[in-house]
């Protein structure tokens, strides 16, 4: 595919979409049928578009066809995430974000130009605005922005999701739910109810709004990843629900610790606030899965870890960080 005047006009600006600054592992394994998967794993830096082409071309010489792309990143420089789309679209290969991966911001572009474009179970794909390294909006980032909207409509992503995209603060991600997937043409095997936007959640913990307690829970061994889906899912629309239709959703990168933290609030029943988090890697890995329940004055907070079932509280210090204690 020839790129059309949105992706030049990006291609101008050197802006970010999110992420530390680390390149990503490009490699190809052994797919069905004598075919190669090309992974693309963390951030998306310079020359990360030339690695992939590069990658495509080594398996054409050895006679084997890409079946498909697999994506997972946190995003990364604007003008490689269009590259590589770019390059996908041409080369008409299909785009996979699998089971509990994450696909945001430059990475979206990617995954929408894959056809057809498939996610696994608890996948995460969201968007936002473009931003400078330093996570600022400019004139510049605003530009951007708009060539990412207007790429982004070439690749037929609908309008709905390109306005969402948009108005998202870069500090923030849009997490997309099955019904915006669905309208992208994606696929989702085992439909919505085992396919589901994922984050964080409690083991057996009870929907956000009803009477939750930490007290109350029992950490199993074995985790469903559809009750953790639905109870993130049920988070958001309650988030949604309390913001005036815009979930608080918030990111956070922290290049010096190589992480980024991406969290939802909420409200529970009895005023207090609720918090599911998820942190990542810079390789996009998560590393970390929790919900928090502050206390009335949200100066403490009981925490439970999502996937070791191990509970602790943080306590607020007098310089108002929060400090961790184990129990």
């Amino acid at each position: 595919m020839k790129p059309g005047g949105a992706i030049l006009l990006a291609m101008a600006f050197a802006v970010y979409l999110g992420g530390p600054a680390s390149s990503a592992t490009i490699k190809s394994v052994p797919g069905k049928d004598r075919r190669v998967v090309i992974q693309i794993f963390g951030p998306i830096e310079a020359g990360d578009a030339d690695a992939f082409i590069t990658a495509v071309k080594q398996a054409g010489a050895a006679g084997k066809a890409v079946e498909s792309v697999q994506l997972h990143s946190t995003g990364g420089r604007l003008v490689e995430g269009a590259r590589l789309a770019a390059a996908i679209k041409l080369g008409k290969m299909s785009t996979t974000v699998a089971q509990g991966a994450v696909c945001a911001s430059a990475c979206f572009l990617a995954f929408a130009a894959g056809d057809p474009k498939f996610v696994g179970d608890g996948a995460l794909i969201g968007v936002h605005k473009a931003s400078e390294k330093d996570g600022r909006e400019t004139a510049a980032s605003g530009a951007a922005t708009l060539s990412m909207a207007g790429f982004a409509k070439e690749l037929g992503v609908p309008s709905a999701i390109v306005d969402r995209m948009s108005s998202t603060s870069p500090k923030k991600i849009a997490w997309l739910s099955w019904q915006d997937l669905r309208s992208m043409g994606v696929s989702m095997p085992g439909g919505p109810t085992q396919s589901r936007l994922v984050a964080i959640g409690l083991p057996g913990q009870q929907i956000p709004g009803e009477s939750t307690s930490l007290a109350t829970l029992t950490p199993q061994a074995k985790v469903s990843r559809r009750s953790w889906t639905e109870f993130i899912d049920k988070a958001i629309a309650l988030s949604a629900e309390q913001n005036q239709g815009s979930a608080a959703l918030s990111r956070l990168c922290k290049p010096e610790l190589k992480t980024c933290v991406m969290a939802v609030a909420y409200l529970l029943k009895d005023g207090r606030q609720g918090l599911a988090t998820v942190i990542q890697s810079a390789e996009g890995n998560i590393t970390r899965r929790e919900v928090c329940e502050s206390n009335v004055s949200n100066d403490v907070r009981d925490c439970i870890d999502w996937d070791t079932g191990a509970k602790y509280r943080d306590v607020k210090n007098t310089k108002g960080d929060w400090v961790q204690t184990i129990e």
